[in-house]
């Protein structure tokens, strides 16, 4: 049976750790399957020490020669350390550098997924955006696009709009949460009783954003719901309307595609894979310019008809959508042959 082997820094929420974990209990006659993380726990911001833990990335080292996987899959930069040194002592094994953002996040990360990807043999990428961005050059033969869509969602078949917004993710500054912010304040003048959710950990930007909050008098109406589940998440999110996302920078963003699915029309950024699958004033309304986007979002809560033929389309576009757990399994079949 051949041996399938995901590495990771740490077990997160982010969209590459949700979707990973996916694969946990995938069971196959084809494959043994394994994720391994680097860190325990998530290294805190800025800590490049913590970043470099050559313990930890001995100590990974070590367990991928001791478990000698066929197939070896290295996500984000941290994972192409002991990826790179795999390589070269075991050539023979194949190695997948796995992509998730459009952009370098910072000078070492270039470099240390640049010289993975001088190694691998081959590259995936959450997303066409990505791959173009990241390795335009790179074999087309052996890049691969894996869908980001982590799960299938069910919602009802009809809803009457409110003035509630929800977002999930990392509460980082690549998220750009204070935009959001900025944009709800101005609906909320317009409707006293509109609420905007936030979930998720804080990546850096929780103070700063609840101080924001306070300044606008925004305290009962912004609620800061820390991290959650996927379950917990759909249920918080039943009594919203939108799904309001103000990112910088984005692959798939994978939140996006969830919202879509539980019938939440996303008021977005156009970033990353998002303006490619996210039609404006058709399953979405896309964030040009913030005066624009919030004339949008009044127009589609004073008619509920239009805002369910878009939120139709919203639910519409992910079906029968080829999940990531199974572009994963598929792909990796083709590589080991």
């Amino acid at each position: 049976m051949k041996k399938i082997i995901h590495l990771i820094p740490y077990n997160g929420i982010g969209g590459v750790e949700s979707a990973a974990n996916t694969m946990k209990d995938i069971i196959s006659n084809d494959f043994e399957f394994q994720l391994l993380y680097i860190f325990e726990t998530q290294p805190k911001k800025k800590n490049y020490l913590n970043y470099l833990n050559f313990y930890r990335l001995f100590l990974c080292l070590t367990k991928l020669l001791s478990h000698k996987p066929d197939l070896l899959v290295v996500s984000l930069w941290r994972s192409c350390i002991p990826g790179i040194i795999y390589k070269i002592i075991r050539p023979k094994t194949k190695v997948v550098l796995f992509l998730h953002y459009p952009k370098h996040y910072h000078f070492v990360d270039m470099i240390f997924t640049k010289l993975m990807s001088f190694l691998c043999d081959h590259v995936w990428a959450d997303s066409k955006d990505t791959l173009n961005s990241r390795l335009p050059n790179f074999s087309k033969k052996n890049s691969h696009i894996i869908s980001f869509v982590a799960r299938r969602f069910h919602t009802s078949d009809e809803n009457l709009v409110k003035p509630n917004f929800v977002f999930w993710g990392r509460l980082h500054e690549q998220k750009y949460v204070q935009r959001a912010i900025e944009i709800f304040s101005v609906l909320h003048s317009h409707y006293e009783n509109a609420k905007f959710k936030i979930i998720g950990p804080d990546g850096g930007e929780m103070s700063d954003l609840k101080n924001l909050v306070e300044s606008k008098n925004l305290s009962k109406s912004v609620i800061f719901l820390g991290p959650q589940d996927m379950e917990s998440i759909i249920n918080l999110s039943k009594d919203a309307s939108f799904y309001l996302q103000t990112s910088k920078l984005e692959g798939m963003a994978m939140s996006v595609v969830e919202a879509m699915q539980l019938g939440l029309v996303p008021v977005v950024t156009p970033v990353g894979e998002i303006k490619n699958y996210c039609e404006d004033l058709k399953n979405s309304l896309l964030i040009t310019d913030d005066k624009s986007a919030i004339t949008n979002v009044i127009s589609l809560i004073e008619d509920n008809i239009s805002y369910n033929l878009m939120r139709d389309n919203a639910i519409k576009k992910w079906e029968n959508y080829e999940i990531y757990s199974e572009a994963f399994i598929n792909t990796s079949k083709k590589i080991l042959g």
